[in-house]
């Protein structure tokens, strides 16, 4: 059946070549397989989606290309990487065609196998892998944070030095490959094709209910969409508006989750955002491609104060826990029109809470630190997919060349279909929002601290996530004690692996 499938799609593929054709469509012909769809996105918006450069000749006889993901049991794959079936939910099934088309297109089989992270499970197989010096998964995709610790251990192969793979196209994330890059090398890459980096992406939400409720103290809460446009949405802002609203509904005298809020924030995770939405720098990198710590100190105590001030000393901020049921807690209140702003990840839109909802909802960026910053930044909770090819692969350009083909599909399709369609058709329900939403996903921002958590940064960001939640405030003092852990990281890692 999947073959049949695979068939009836390259035909639809080949009769839309036959009928943009006809046009008189000047636009330069790359010379790749994909030029054959004359596909403009899921809902046709003469948007003009950039091909891939692979050969329209590539014929890899059937390999198989096994790829080692790793999902929790019992989930959903959050990465949006493989599904099972067709299921007629236009994500889903372009997930489906996506493998069907790859395997069709370059003569492979994918074999996608999913391990439990949750007891490390996958690094285990990993570790298995290499020791054995054994060609057992050609493909590897895992959550970052944990992942990208084998880099130093000299696991997988420099993506530079492979054929078929092209790192400067728009599906893969050039912020992304710029932080993560290692002396000239790229060893792990994100992009299009993991849609857990979208969906983990932090955003502001609002309820329209209690924007127009409380206008009349407040008239920009009818705003926001033209302050955002305008470049005044900063953090001072969105606390003016919000920090002294709140009802004690249920009257018992506690603030709890029954009650009325301006400002809703979860604990730990939750305030990881400040250090890209704010655009604070950790690690830079150094003339030689190594790095080093480089943090705006001021900026940052200052930041980090501001949001001590909001989880601790804020009547109008209700604080949730640091866990992913937090988020779906600050959802349920945001539906039952007890919130007016919340801070969670985009992901909350799929959620059946609000789905659901009664009032209307709009999405902004998160704010700005001040108004001379000149860009909105994202922060991604950093349990998003990155993917990297072993060095045990015995023919990694063919791994190479299906990770390209499948990124880019998921560029021109699978992304599209999730934003265009799911998000900004099924989940929201004005167009304003959805305007926003481009400056939340076109805004991402990630710091090499944070993608080498484990191991170079220390994880420096770690120790403020868990001060701002103990109501600490000696910034200075925590900072002198990790920047010498940080330094004393970067060296050993330098000294003893195979960047020295």
């Amino acid at each position: 059946m999947k073959k049949f499938i695979s068939i009836l799609l390259m035909f639809v593929m080949i009769f839309s070549f036959v009928a943009c054709s006809s046009g008189d469509d000047n636009s330069k012909n790359t010379g790749s397989a994909d030029d054959t769809t004359g596909y403009k996105g899921p809902n046709d918006n003469g948007i003009e989606y950039e091909e891939d450069d692979l050969p329209d000749d590539l014929d890899f006889g059937g390999q198989s290309v096994k790829f080692l993901m790793s999902k929790r049991k019992s989930d959903v794959d959050i990465a949006g990487v493989f599904t099972e079936e067709l299921t007629s939910d236009i994500v889903n099934d372009s997930i489906y065609n996506r493998e069907q088309y790859v395997e069709e297109r370059l003569k492979v089989e994918i074999e996608p196998t999913y391990i439990d992270p949750t007891v490390s499970d996958f690094e285990k197989e990993l570790e298995k892998m290499i020791a054995s010096d054994e060609d057992m998964y050609q493909l590897l995709g895992y959550i970052t944070f944990a992942f990208t610790r084998f880099v130093f251990m000299d696991y997988f192969n420099d993506l530079y030095s492979l054929d078929y793979i092209n790192l400067e196209k728009p599906w893969w994330s050039q912020t992304f490959n710029d932080e993560a890059e290692v002396m000239g090398g790229l060893y792990i890459t994100t992009g299009s094709l993991s849609l857990s980096l979208t969906r983990y992406m932090f955003a502001i939400f609002y309820n329209k209910a209690l924007a127009n409720s409380n206008s009349e103290t407040y008239p920009e809460l009818l705003e926001l969409y033209d302050i955002v446009e305008r470049g005044d949405w900063t953090f001072d802002k969105m606390y003016e508006l919000g920090n002294s609203i709140y009802i004690d509904n249920n009257g018992n005298d506690t603030a709890d989750e029954e009650d009325s809020f301006g400002l809703g924030f979860q604990r730990s995770i939750g305030t990881d955002s400040i250090w890209s939405s704010f655009d604070i720098n950790i690690l830079s990198t150094t003339d030689d491609g190594w790095f080093e710590l480089d943090v705006p100190t001021e900026k940052m105590y200052s930041a980090l104060g501001t949001m001590v001030n909001l989880l601790h000393n804020t009547t109008g901020c209700f604080v949730a826990g640091g866990d992913d049921q937090d988020l779906e807690k600050l959802s349920a209140m945001m539906a039952s029109d007890n919130l007016l702003f919340m801070n969670n990840k985009l992901h909350a839109i799929e959620s059946a809470t609000l789905r659901n909802m009664q009032s209307d909802y709009g999405i902004l960026p998160f704010p700005k630190y001040d108004e001379k910053q000149t860009n909105y930044y994202t922060y991604a909770h950093d349990s998003y997919h990155s993917f990297a090819i072993p060095k045990t692969n015995q023919k990694p350009d063919v791994a190479a060349a299906v990770l390209e083909a499948m990124a880019s599909y998921a560029y021109r399709d699978t992304e599209p279909a999730y934003l265009d369609t799911a998000l900004k058709g099924k989940y929201m329900s004005d167009p304003q929002s959805r305007k926003m939403l481009d400056l939340v996903v076109d805004g991402f921002k990630v710091d090499a601290a944070w993608i080498y958590l484990e191991t170079l940064s220390a994880e420096y960001p770690s120790k403020f996530r868990m001060m701002m939640d103990g109501n600490q405030t000696n910034f200075a003092s925590a900072h002198a004690t990790m920047s010498k852990k940080v330094n004393n990281a970067l060296k050993m890692f330098k000294a003893t692996t195979k960047f020295s």
